[in-house]
């Protein structure tokens, strides 16, 4: 019988690469322009976040109409100064758009998971700052079914953290797991086999 265990979680196994992705905000017909907003409060690591922001603060008969007038907006993350940025490419020209009323203003999309920290959002001449706290991970096992292999997941962070093993809690000789997490939008996945004896994992977070 293979006894294995949870270390308490100093902190918890790799994140995956962060996601993001904007478009022009549909409006239903006779709304305003939208202000900034983020989709919840009391952000942490594991959140994937979504947003609304402003541009030139006019409504558009289509999608369409808002590129050729303002170009296509795209969003880059840069983990290393943490901020997010919403820039535009040229103007579209020579393009013949739908006579189809499907009012835009602003832009929305998605991003995240992210590190902790405060972030910077910008758009245009604007700057959102917002924070991101660190939220502990669980990490769980449990035994599957007709076999002798065990599964540990973890929640997906915007922190960058490594699984480790140990014979024991009073040894300081933890080791890496080197089986390769797999990762979903959901958390991260990792099958060990089962021997004899008591193993113990822990998640790590690692520096920045």
């Amino acid at each position: 019988m293979v006894c294995l265990g949870c270390a308490a979680a100093l902190s918890a196994g790799q994140s995956s690469a962060t996601d993001a992705t904007v478009q022009w905000h549909g409006l239903r017909l006779g709304s305003p322009p939208p202000a900034f907003a983020l989709n919840q409060t009391n952000l942490t690591t594991t959140n994937t976040i979504s947003f609304v922001a402003p541009t030139d603060g006019k409504i558009y008969a289509n999608a369409c109409f808002a590129s050729v007038a303002c170009g296509t907006p795209a969003i880059t993350v840069d983990t290393t100064n943490q901020t997010i940025t919403v820039s535009f490419s040229a103007p579209l020209s020579n393009s013949v758009c739908p006579d189809i009323a499907a009012p835009v203003s602003g832009v929305d999309g998605h991003f995240g998971p992210l590190s902790a920290g405060t972030w910077v959002f910008g758009i245009l001449q604007n700057a959102y700052p917002f924070s991101v706290a660190e939220a502990p991970l669980l990490l769980s096992i449990q035994a599957l079914t007709n076999s002798s292999t065990f599964q540990l997941d973890w929640p997906v962070s915007g922190d960058m953290f490594v699984l480790e093993i140990n014979d024991g809690l009073a040894s300081g000789n933890w080791q890496v797991v080197t089986n390769a997490p797999m990762t979903s939008s959901n958390g991260n996945t990792v099958q060990i086999p089962g021997d004899s004896g008591s193993r113990f994992f822990r998640l790590r977070r690692l520096p920045p």
